[in-house]
């Protein structure tokens, strides 16, 4: 059967594009007064929270894109439900420079636990979304091109998503105790959506 899901990709793909400039749009110095070159360098250095966080970021909106690449590759037509599921994982992922810009800010700072917790929270809301997303469209066979060879992926993709909203939510408590920790726990995260978005059979197209 013939795939209608050109114009989702294509704004889809344009959201997360949007998303992912936006997280680097606010880093950057702003011209001061008396400035020289050892103490331009020592500002350059400062901004190294907003560095971590920008890479942190980038890389989990990277490996976000390709599992849901992957997941309209497998979607024959979208239906209006999955098409309003569709619509919330952009929402949470154009709003991701939020979070990621306010734990840039404030780590070094009295309010770092907050801001951290902030930024798990809000992470395990973008994985939720896409973990909602892959049920509505499991729920639907039909709307896949081959649910026979989709199912048994779709599915591996759900075990995980429950994973990472635990490991995201577990991070969210984490920091009002140790920010650096619940940090390190979204930084490992990325690295298991690696594992986890290319341990499969399914090509890119």
């Amino acid at each position: 059967m013939e795939k209608k899901t050109a114009r989702l990709e294509a704004f889809s793909d344009g959201i997360f594009s949007v998303a992912i400039t936006l997280l680097a749009i606010e880093i950057g110095i702003s011209e001061y007064e008396g400035a020289t070159n050892l103490d331009l360098w020592h500002k350059i250095l400062a901004k190294w929270p907003a560095y971590f966080t920008y890479f942190n970021s980038f890389a989990t909106v990277l490996l976000i894109w390709i599992g849901h690449h992957k997941i309209i590759n497998q979607v024959r037509a979208a239906s209006q439900g999955v098409l309003l599921l569709n619509g919330m994982v952009l929402l949470f992922v154009v709003l991701f420079p939020f979070p990621t810009k306010t734990v840039g800010a404030f780590i070094g700072t009295n309010a770092v636990n907050t801001a951290v917790a902030f930024y798990a929270g809000y992470t395990g809301l973008i994985v939720l979304s896409m973990l909602l997303l892959n049920v509505g469209i499991v729920r639907k066979t039909k709307l896949l091109v081959s649910a026979e060879n989709s199912l048994p992926w779709f599915r591996k993709m759900i075990k995980g998503q429950v994973i990472g909203v635990m490991v995201y939510g577990v991070a969210t408590l984490i920091a009002f105790y140790s920010p650096a920790v619940a940090l390190l726990l979204t930084f490992a995260m990325w690295v298991f959506w690696a594992v986890v978005t290319f341990d499969t059979e399914e090509e890119l197209l």
